[in-house]
């Protein structure tokens, strides 16, 4: 009797834990596909610049963004070789609201602009 106790609460002990892992799993993947998807709004949001002539490695802009539950977006950290394109982006990020954001999320955005 014993032994059938201990064996079915081990069974539902592995069961439990393989439950909490799946789940854990599951949530980190659901995180990563929004932080994608907010990825993904913001960079269909910036268009390119008319003062972008050519296609150029220096038309890159790097920036770590803060988006809060309300979709507002904030710029902790920002950097291009092109200053001009650095503040174009910055004014952009700072007016931009994303319609669904999920949680609040911190992340490093790469937007390559491009001429036609």
């Amino acid at each position: 009797m014993k032994t059938t106790i201990i064996s079915l609460a081990l069974v539902v002990a592995f069961f439990f834990t393989n439950d909490l892992a799946a789940s854990s799993t599951h949530n980190r993947l659901i995180e990563k596909n929004a932080k994608e998807n907010v990825r993904r709004e913001i960079s269909r949001s910036i268009m390119c610049p008319d003062f972008i002539k050519e296609n150029n490695p220096v038309n890159q802009v790097k920036a770590l963004v803060e988006v809060d539950e309300k979709g507002k977006v904030k710029v902790d950290e920002i950097n291009s070789a092109n200053p001009q394109l650095k503040a174009y982006v910055v004014d952009q990020l700072q007016n931009m609201t994303i319609k669904n954001p999920g949680q609040g999320q911190k992340f490093v955005l790469v937007i390559n602009f491009q001429v036609g």
